[in-house]
């Protein structure tokens, strides 16, 4: 019996809404047969919609669904990245793209993967790359080991974080974009060494 009642049951659509930082509104809808069943989905959204700024329409949240309560899924924000395609428009002749990775730990123990990108205003030799490369990571590091996630993310939306590194790499070399272009949760006990993953990029 339960089984043929289960077989009647038919799927219905489940709003899915933003954390706080959004003011918990409605990001997607997922059709399931209960609502635990959202439990874990994984969706991203236009910032420049969630904040109604256009230009921020090249970037992306990501979401994941941690909790249901009602028939409404609430989310955690799981990742900031920049869209791919609108980083090609960044360079220019005459100008350097630097690429690097590493992961970290907040305040509050969240391990992060985080990819900046720095395009310099001109051709930058070796040594003064390296100079930068390590300045970036070894700042970002200090930075984001004082701050909770909460707080990185906050910061990433208001673009605090990119100005404030603006600031501290144009004295090593005027910059054209100095954005962070992928911050994401890892999954991971202990966070890699930031040095090892930087020379991995730069291979």
């Amino acid at each position: 019996m339960p089984e043929q009642v289960a077989k009647l049951k038919k799927k219905q659509w489940y709003p899915i809404l933003a954390p706080k930082q959004f003011d918990n509104v409605v990001i997607g809808e997922t059709l399931v047969y209960e609502p635990n069943q959202m439990l874990g989905k994984t969706l991203s959204h236009s910032l420049m919609n969630l904040i109604n700024d256009t230009k921020r329409q090249n970037i992306n949240i990501h979401f994941k669904v941690v909790e249901v309560e009602g028939n409404n899924a609430k989310t955690s924000i799981i990742g900031y990245q920049i869209i791919p395609s609108s980083i090609k428009r960044f360079v220019r002749r005459n100008s350097e793209k630097m690429d690097m990775a590493f992961t970290c730990e907040t305040s509050d123990n969240v391990f992060l993967r985080v990819k900046p990108l720095v395009i310099t205003r001109g051709e930058v030799k070796g040594s003064i790359a390296a100079k930068l490369r390590n300045n970036i990571v070894s700042f970002l590091v200090k930075t984001i080991k004082k701050m909770t996630y909460d707080e990185i993310i906050n910061d990433l939306i208001s673009r605090k974080m990119h100005d404030l590194m603006r600031a501290n790499f144009n004295k090593i070399y005027p910059l054209k974009v100095c954005e962070i272009r992928y911050l994401g949760v890892e999954a991971r006990e202990k966070p890699q060494e930031a040095k090892a993953d930087v020379k991995e990029e730069q291979k």
